[in-house]
C-alpha cells in the first residue's frame, strides 16, 4: 500500500522532469502549444500526472494556461525577465552574503578556476543548462544555512534560465569577471560589508546597463539602486 503513493510522486516528479527539460532546452519552443494528447503520448503516462506538471510549471512561469483555451511555453518578454532576474538577485545577494562569511578557504580555488573559465567563455555561447556563472554562485550558495532561502531561489532558477537562454546575446563578459574576481577577495577575507558594496556597484552598474540595452527602457529601480541625484 505504501508503495502506491511513492510511485505517484516519482511519476510526477518524471513528468515534470520532462516537460521543463523540454522546455528550457528549446525542444519546445516559446509560445508552442502544448496538448495533453501529444504529452501522453510522448511520455507514455496518463492526463493526471502532466496536468498536475503542468500546473507546477505554470506556478513558476514556465507555461500559460487559460482555461479552455489554451495550455502553452511562456513567452519570456524582455520586462519579465528584467523582472525575474531583479528578483533572483534580491534573494542571492542574501544568501551569498551568508556563503561568504562561511566560505572555507579551500575551495578558493575552485571559484578562481570558474572565473577563469567564465572569462573565456563567450555569454552569447552559453549552452542550456546550469551556467559557469550559475556553478560560481552556486558554489557561495552551497555554504549559506538558510535553507528555506536556498529553496526560494531554486523556484525562480527554471524562470530565470528560460530567460538566459533567450536573451544571452545582450550579456558582455568582463564586467562579469571583474564582478568574480572582487567577490573571490570578500570569499577570501569573509568581508560581507565589502561585498554589500560590491553588488551594489554591480547591480547599479553592468547589471543595470544590461537590462536598458536588452529593454530599451530605463529602469533606475529595477534593483533598488537609486542613482545618485547629480548623475
Amino acid at each position: 500500500m505504501s508503495d502506491a503513493p511513492t510511485a505517484r510522486t516519482l511519476l510526477r516528479e518524471r513528468v515534470l522532469g520532462e516537460i521543463m527539460r523540454a522546455i528550457l532546452d528549446g525542444t519546445l519552443a516559446p509560445g508552442a502549444r502544448l496538448r495533453d494528447d501529444e504529452l501522453i503520448a510522448w511520455l507514455g503516462t496518463s492526463r493526471a500526472p502532466i496536468r498536475e506538471a503542468l500546473t507546477q510549471l505554470a506556478d513558476i512561469g514556465l507555461v500559460d494556461m487559460a482555461p479552455n483555451r489554451y495550455t502553452k511555453v511562456a513567452e519570456v518578454t524582455p520586462r519579465l525577465y528584467a523582472e525575474s532576474t531583479a528578483v533572483w538577485a534580491t534573494l542571492v545577494t542574501r544568501g551569498m552574503h551568508w556563503g561568504i562569511r562561511d566560505f572555507p578557504a579551500d575551495e578558493l580555488p575552485l571559484l578562481e578556476a570558474l572565473r577563469d573559465a567564465q572569462r573565456d567563455f563567450d555569454p552569447t555561447a552559453f549552452p542550456v543548462g546550469p551556467t559557469v556563472v550559475d556553478r560560481f554562485v552556486g558554489t557561495i550558495l552551497a555554504h549559506c544555512r538558510n535553507r528555506v532561502l536556498l529553496e526560494t531561489i531554486a523556484v525562480h532558477d527554471p524562470l530565470l534560465q528560460l530567460g538566459v537562454n533567450r536573451y544571452k546575446g545582450f550579456m558582455k563578459s568582463e564586467p562579469i569577471t571583474v564582478f568574480f574576481t572582487s567577490v573571490i577577495r570578500r570569499c577570501r577575507d569573509h568581508d560581507v560589508n565589502g561585498f554589500e558594496a560590491e553588488i551594489r556597484a554591480f547591480l547599479g552598474g553592468p547589471m543595470q546597463s544590461f537590462v536598458e540595452t536588452m529593454t530599451g527602457f530605463e529602469y533606475y529601480d529595477m534593483y533598488g539602486i537609486t542613482p545618485d541625484a547629480g548623475s
